[in-house]
């Protein structure tokens, strides 16, 4: 235990240093392939454990954000409506808090997973174990779709962060109160030099630039007024087919990749009929009697994501095998005596088996 304090206490003492390492490194992790051997793998593996630290990172965050404000009596940092709304329903339920958790590592793992098994069986045993995989995920988001009455599994499944490390350096005290606390009401209210930045964020970075600007910030939004439940509408009828469709279409085409292999256009088209056939119902379902969509905010990032994640679809199967893969190899062969391009084109050429033979790098589930 004593470990593990000094560990946070060494944490949000470096903050913002450990923050940009962790940005660094998860750049690197993009450029590794193809640079050693097993680079592939050692790219995965620090993937994967900085985000699994990152999660942890957030915790501690967030708990000395609300220890910070408490302390030097200011108003604790406003979460995002993302937040509010995950937050929410995971404190409502072990078992919503249960799945995300583990939808949220296995997200992090997946590929790391993939290229372990992938080195110890043959390529049916591979899809095999995918589809096992895709199963205990179905579970899970069927899991989070009922905990939360209904609603659209929102992506990710973990909070983000919305702490700022460089507020949570220690208030300097210069002799002048930070803050006014009324005796009767007990409310806090801070002072103008640390409300409204005179110094050009020289002293206080959490400033506001002008008082336009801190009186922007109080104004009520539709979003600051919902309660969490009500950030996320109940499907119905069509909306709600169309969520599960969007819920079991990996597993229905990692099936039919065992069933009639990947080179067969079969599974490729079942994928792309049930992922439209889910947007549209889910578009459909949000529509009101003139036609007008009432999908919050939310909701509509949520099927905007979708919608680009769509895109994954020419980098999967057979379209990839047999369009996508023959012009990248194309325009690397091309961009070979080319300086500049060439770099871009040797990183591509690294990556090219890896979308063939991974399922989850380009799975978008």
């Amino acid at each position: 235990m004593g470990y593990r304090n000094l560990y946070e206490e060494f944490l949000l003492k470096n903050a913002s240093q450990i923050t940009s390492i962790e940005s660094s490194l998860r750049s690197l992790t993009y450029i590794l392939p193809g640079r050693f051997h097993d680079a592939e793998f050692a790219s995965q593996a620090l993937y994967a454990t900085l985000n699994l630290i990152g999660l942890y990172h957030n915790s501690i965050l967030r708990r000395a954000a609300q220890a910070h404000a408490i302390e030097n009596q200011t108003a604790v940092i406003e979460e995002s409506a993302f937040n509010k709304y995950i937050n929410f329903w995971s404190s409502q339920s072990k078992l919503n808090s249960t799945a995300s958790t583990l939808l949220s590592v296995i997200s992090y793992t997946q590929v790391l997973m993939e290229m372990a098994v992938v080195r110890q069986v043959d390529k049916k045993k591979h899809y095999q174990w995918v589809a096992w995989l895709e199963t205990l995920k179905v579970i899970l988001r069927l899991t989070l779709y009922q905990t939360t009455q209904q609603r659209m599994t929102i992506q990710p499944t973990h909070l983000e962060r919305d702490v700022d490390p460089a507020s949570l350096v220690p208030v300097e005290k210069n002799g002048h109160q930070s803050a006014w606390t009324g005796k009767r009401t007990g409310m806090t209210v801070p002072s103008m030099a640390k409300t409204i930045d005179f110094n050009h964020g020289l002293k206080d970075k959490d400033a506001f630039g002008d008082v336009a600007d801190y009186l922007l910030s109080k104004t009520l939004t539709p979003e600051k007024v919902r309660k969490p439940s009500q950030m996320v509408q109940v499907q119905k009828k069509m909306a709600k087919l169309g969520e599960i469709m969007y819920i079991i279409r990996p597993l229905i085409y990692v099936l039919s990749l065992l069933y009639w292999g990947r080179r067969s256009w079969k599974p490729w088209w079942i994928s792309i009929i049930i992922e439209s056939g889910s947007q549209l119902a889910i578009k459909k379902g949000y529509e009101s009697r003139g036609g007008r969509s009432t999908m919050l905010t939310l909701e509509k990032k949520e099927y905007n994501r979708r919608l680009k994640a769509m895109l994954f679809n020419i980098m999967r199967g057979a379209f990839y095998l047999k369009i996508t893969r023959p012009r990248l190899e194309k325009f690397c062969n091309k961009a070979e005596n080319k300086i500049l391009i060439s770099m871009l084109a040797s990183i591509l050429r690294d990556y090219l088996p890896l979308w063939e033979n991974i399922y989850f790098y380009t799975s978008a589930s």
